[in-house]
């Protein structure tokens, strides 16, 4: 009798008999040179090592005329030897499968195809082909000159790509003059040339591939994650994109007369050392949820028109969020622009033939969130632009700039939040015509001081009357307060700046202010009291700003330029420029400062604009490290003498004011508020990538003192911020530190 075992043991020894017997109709083959695959053939290639060459460069396997073959390269690892020639050569043939090769390696391209339809590349590995990191690439060229990499089509239709590895090469995916491809699930990164390449190709469907990190050491610009030539009505959707020269490269010069009409959606683009996504002379394409984080440019849209840039993520990128050199009647709705040196920039730079009639105008900017940029939207030379229905939040220099011949302007229906200096700024002769927009601060006399130019800006909304703070808190580096980073254009690293509160490394109170920056190009933060509250100082030159400062330098170059701004409603500061060498002698440990507003010889003092310490507004602080990046760290920030203390320590609550005890906190802890009239409250927490983890809507609540129990057992270790919204009103932010154990 059999045992259970021995059982066990026979059957899988008939299972490996099994599986080493081709499938019906399976034909194994050695691979050799100038192998010709017939029609109908179901090739499967004997498993093992092979180096061979492609002696002709024709393909060592060849399908030319055929139809209905399928090429099966399981447990098969093939070396071209000296990267020229193909493992596979198709031509004029449909309905051909490639699957399953365990690895194709040193070869100009893995595969080449010309004038072939119903291609299907699965599962295959065809990486670590022809490679070269130096020199620029020309990207209006023809198969020809073609870089090398893991597949070639050349006037190919109706085929897919998908599941495999092309990686280590020049490209991914090469197409020339194709249509109706469909690309999806391959890892196509760390190439140097082009994730995915076309020229003069359609009518693809392009989605869940990763070609991250496609550069060269030379120069990162026209190399791209995805590259289109004159290619239009693709489909490119849910991709990983990032550290790629650029992450989107399309271009459509001299054809600017074929509509675009792609559509990418969904990708993430950021960490572009160029551009996340750069379209030029590109008509009608839509650019929706996409990420465009922290690159050189987020979106550069030179000469295009017609195009739509909706609900994307446009966050901390070197120069502009948005860019755009004579282009017209684009629309950009509903996108979140934050912490650029220019939010939107449009203007008119030179001429380049055969555009010279091209000119800046037509803009429909709507519903945009445009926060802690330097410039919100920044127009020279730009007619009929609409900015409608925005949310200006805390911008540095000007929500809306406008120079040169701007008219026909409307500027209309937008929030202005307490920007730095200008609600708008119009040097421009052209009267602006900006009605019917909401100001914080409201009132005339304070809307009229952050105006400047010819603007009709009657009649306005008047909004509730601000919360005026007459005196500064007693530490203006505790986490009630808000703090925003900006950064002048410039060059270096991507921005990647981050500005917390810091409750492990701290003097006085709760915690500190820390900012991190990896290029350090004149970075400064700003305060403002939270709470929508506008500060309105009476200080004299008689009190002193005390701060404690720490930094982390780099250790080669070091800080070279360090100064203070005091300013006030009327765009003008005092500027107080300290010696470099106190901010290099701070690192790696505290320093304390008091600066005397009078200035002095360490504390030298210069002025800009009209400036009286009696309407103070906020307070920045800069440092410069020739783009090397830097942390630093403030607290203890304060003009009058007070001792501050930690929140749980306070044992009394301003109307609209909330702490939350213990903090940091493990488990869960409590919020306390005071009402001063009944409110809906409503208390949201987010974590520090911006996703809410609790709303907690509470019923219309008595004035007076309440408190709620966060329970915070089920999230990570971390650092979380709390918003309390009472009557509706923006009230609060809060951040607290949860430990999971």
């Amino acid at each position: 009798m059999m045992t259970m075992g021995r059982f066990i043991f026979s059957l899988l020894i008939l299972t490996n008999i099994l599986l080493s017997i081709p499938a019906a109709g399976q034909t194994v083959i050695n691979l050799a040179d100038n192998t010709e695959i017939q029609s109908g053939a179901n090739i499967k290639i004997n498993p093992g090592e092979y180096q061979i060459q492609d002696i002709n460069n024709n393909g060592i396997l060849r399908v030319v005329n055929k139809n209905d073959v399928t090429i099966d390269g399981s447990d098969v690892q093939v070396s071209g030897m000296d990267t020229t020639g193909y493992l596979i050569y198709l031509e004029n043939s449909t309905n051909v499968t490639i699957k399953n090769f365990s690895a194709a390696s040193g070869f100009f391209y893995a595969i080449r195809a010309k004038n072939c339809s119903g291609l299907t590349i699965e599962n295959n590995n065809f990486s670590y082909n022809q490679k070269d990191t130096l020199g620029w690439i020309f990207i209006w060229t023809g198969t020809g000159e073609a870089l090398g990499g893991g597949v070639l089509l050349d006037d190919c239709r109706d085929s897919e790509i998908m599941t495999n590895a092309m990686v280590q090469q020049n490209d991914g995916i090469a197409m020339y003059n194709c249509e109706n491809i469909h690309i999806h699930d391959n890892t196509l990164n760390w190439n140097c040339g082009f994730g995915i390449r076309m020229n003069f190709t359609d009518n693809c469907n392009i989605h869940h591939n990763d070609c991250s990190h496609v550069n060269r050491i030379t120069d990162p610009s026209d190399c791209a994650a995805i590259l289109l030539i004159v290619s239009n009505n693709n489909t490119v959707e849910y991709n990983d994109l990032t550290y790629s020269g650029d992450g989107i490269f399309l271009g459509q010069y001299e054809y600017h007369h074929i509509p675009n009409n792609n559509y990418f959606a969904h990708n993430d683009c950021s960490y572009s050392p160029h551009n996340a996504i750069e379209a030029t002379f590109a008509d009608g394409n839509v650019f929706i949820d996409n990420k465009c984080n922290f690159s050189h440019y987020g979106l550069w849209l030179g000469y295009s028109f017609n195009n739509m840039v909706e609900d994307n993520e446009i966050i901390g990128n070197l120069t502009a969020g948005i860019a755009v050199d004579r282009g017209f009647e684009n629309t950009i709705r509903g996108n979140e622009i934050r912490q650029n040196p220019y939010g939107i920039q449009l203007w008119e730079g030179g001429v380049i033939a055969p555009y010279g009639d091209q000119y800046s105008h037509g803009y429909y900017i709507y519903d945009n969130v445009i926060q802690s940029n330097m410039w919100g939207i920044h127009a020279i030379n730009t007619e009929h632009l609409v900015a409608k229905s925005n949310d200006f939040i805390h911008n540095q220099k000007a929500d809306i700039y406008l120079e040169g011949d701007s008219q026909n302007d409307t500027i209309t229906s937008n929030y202005f939040n307490a920007p730095t200096s200008y609600f708008i700024q119009a040097m421009t002769e052209n009267e602006i015509y900006a009605p019917d927009n909401q100001y914080n601060p409201t009132g005339r006399d304070l809307i009229i001081r952050k105006m400047r130019g010819t603007i009709n800006w009657y009649p306005f909304v008047d909004g509730l009357a601000p919360k005026m703070m007459y005196q500064p808190p007693c530490d203006m580096a505790e986490p009630n307060a808000v703090w925003n980073v900006y950064a002048d254009p410039g060059f270096g690293e991507r921005r990647v700046e981050t500005l917390e509160y810091d409750s492990l490394d701290f003097k006085v109170g709760e915690a500190s202010v820390k900012l991190n920056t990896p290029r350090g190009w004149d970075v400064g933060i700003n305060y403002r009291p939270g709470g929508d509250s506008i500060a309105f100082w009476n200080l004299t030159e008689d009190d002193t700003l005390k701060f404690w400062i720490k930094t982390i330098k780099n250790p080669r170059y070091g800080f070279q330029g360090f100064f203070i701004r005091i300013g006030n409603f009327d765009h003008g500061y005092y500027q107080y420029t300290i010696p470099a060498s106190d901010l290099n002698n701070a690192h790696n440990r505290w320093r304390h400062y008091n600066m005397p507003l009078k200035g002095t010889s360490k504390f030298v003092r210069s002025q800009e604009g009209y400036m009286d310490l009696d309407q103070v507004n906020y307070v920045e602080f800069h440092a410069d490290t020739w783009d090397f990046g830097y942390t630093l760290w403030v607290d203890g920030v304060q003009f009058k003498d007070c001792t501050p203390v930690g929140i749980e320590e306070t044992n009394h609550y301003k109307p609209f004011e909330s702490v939350f005890y213990p903090n940091p906190v493990t488990g869960s802890g409590k919020i306390r508020y005071h009402l001063h009239k009944p409110s809906e409250v409503r208390v949201q927490l987010y974590n520090l990538e911006g996703e809410r983890v609790r709303n907690i809507l509470l019923p219309t609540q008595n004035a007076g003192s309440h408190s709620i129990d966060l329970d915070l057992t089920d999230l990570t270790s971390g650092i979380y911020m709390y918003r309390i919204i009472a009557g509706g009103q923006f009230e609060q932010e809060v951040f607290i530190k949860a430990s999971s154990d």
